[in-house]
């Protein structure tokens, strides 16, 4: 009789656990759907234009400030921006927008997707600044935006600015911290999609003294990698650039820097083995004595840190300055660069870059990089698309870009990825056993 009941047990409990398998399966079955966020380009201030690399015509666009969210083919190859901010569902192709003020100064900035915290290293808020934080909302409700400022003297009281839903906020860097030199600010969103945009515009008086669009870093890092640095070669001469650097944080950060450029290396005097204090912006001179046009710059410290340089250009007799931004890891991407023609400057101990220049009627051209240290490579004036194939590992790279406004630097990082989202699968069979 225990025997039976033992086998009837036994019995009872394979049928429980088939059965609880068989639902497991008819109604855990998950589709998956894959698509790109659409990434967004600054608007314009009074007196500016911009204009936005597209991969082709067909690329589809959309404005903030409007009462659509729809979007339409751009109609053109090289979009003009506007007051409003430029939504775009590029795909895996990242747009790159050349900002200027005609006959004053230029910019690049690397169009991102909304993204949680962005840093920005560079502007000034002292009486020659005319700099401004732009804030962008693409979404369908209100943003709540988090922004903190830190200056020679130290970090400021976060303020919360609201931004209305698919809308634009510019807000003056004077406004924000009056009569600082040095600014390091990070954005943070608390609600919404956001996108935050820095110029750095300066003038004394009637003087106009430039301006550049700033490029956000994601996260601080220990080690830091500024790819393309312009230089003006002068005959026993040193041309002076500007470390601004940071430690978020209690905790002070020793640095050691190293600079590379196609033919040699060195650690900068009076920046490397220095030690940084804690929660205030530093400008260290970067004093750099080399006969090359460019070089890059590696920061590496026991803390996390942000950096930028700052270096004033001379393009056909126009003087202009930039801010050169840290970049990650050079990856496989694709980048829109119609109009703009850039100067591809890639840096790494070991180089090795496989490229396809995109050009009109499909046409596609492959390039081979090889080399180690410093190695650049000239885009044609016709070419749409840079797309970076395959790339050797530590290696980084930006674009520098000229005009009769100034100079511009644009970071080498994919402005969007691949999102995969799971949409669950009703089964009949739930239903009607």
């Amino acid at each position: 009789m225990i025997r039976n009941r033992n086998v009837h047990l036994f019995a009872a409990l394979i049928v429980v656990i088939l059965t609880v398998n068989l639902l497991s399966f008819t109604t855990n079955k998950v589709a998956y759907t894959e698509s790109y966020p659409a990434v967004v380009c600054p608007a314009d201030s009074e007196n500016e234009d911009s204009f936005i690399s597209l991969a082709s015509s067909k690329a589809l666009v959309r404005k903030s400030g409007t009462s659509t969210m729809t979007f339409k083919e751009s109609g053109k190859s090289r979009l003009a921006g506007g007051e409003q901010a430029i939504v775009i569902d590029s795909q895996e192709i990242t747009p790159i927008s050349w900002q200027t003020r005609s006959g004053i100064w230029a910019g690049a900035v690397t169009c991102l997707a909304p993204i949680t915290s962005q840093w920005f290293v560079g502007g000034s808020a002292d009486v020659t600044s005319k700099g401004r934080l732009t804030l962008v909302n693409s979404g369908l409700g209100r943003a709540l935006v988090g922004v903190s400022v830190f200056t020679e003297a130290g970090s400021q009281i976060e303020q919360v600015i609201p931004v209305k839903a698919n809308s634009v906020k510019s807000v003056r860097l004077s406004y924000l911290t009056p009569g600082s030199r040095a600014l390091v600010i990070n954005v943070v969103s608390q609600s919404g999609r956001v996108n935050a945009f820095l110029v750095d515009e300066r003038g004394r008086g009637l003087q106009t003294l430039g301006g550049d669009s700033v490029n956000s870093i994601s996260t601080p890092s220990r080690s830091l990698f500024i790819p393309a640095i312009p230089h003006i070669p002068s005959r026993g001469s040193i041309q002076q650039h500007i470390l601004r650097i940071m430690v978020p944080g209690d905790v002070s950060a020793e640095i050691k820097a190293n600079v590379i450029s196609a033919n040699e290396s060195f650690a900068p005097a009076g920046v490397d083995g220095r030690l940084i204090a804690p929660g205030k912006v530093i400008d260290l001179p970067l004093n750099v004595l080399t006969s090359n046009p460019r070089f890059a710059l590696e920061l590496k410290a026991d803390r996390p840190i942000v950096a930028a340089v700052f270096s004033k250009t001379l393009v056909s007799g126009k003087s202009d300055f930039l801010w050169s931004t840290p970049v990650p890891e050079l990856q496989p991407s694709i980048y829109s660069v119609t109009g703009t023609s850039p100067l591809l400057v890639f840096t790494g101990e070991k180089i090795s870059v496989d490229l396809e220049i995109g050009a009109p009627k499909g046409k596609i051209f492959k390039v081979e990089l090889r080399g180690s240290g410093l190695v650049t490579y000239q885009v044609g004036a016709k070419a749409r698309t840079v797309k970076i194939q395959k790339s050797s590992s530590d290696t980084y790279g930006s674009a520098l870009i000229n005009s009769t406004s100034g100079s511009g630097y644009a970071p080498l990082l994919p402005g969007t990825a691949l999102t995969r989202s799971s949409v669950p699968q009703s089964d009949i069979r739930v239903l009607i056993p």
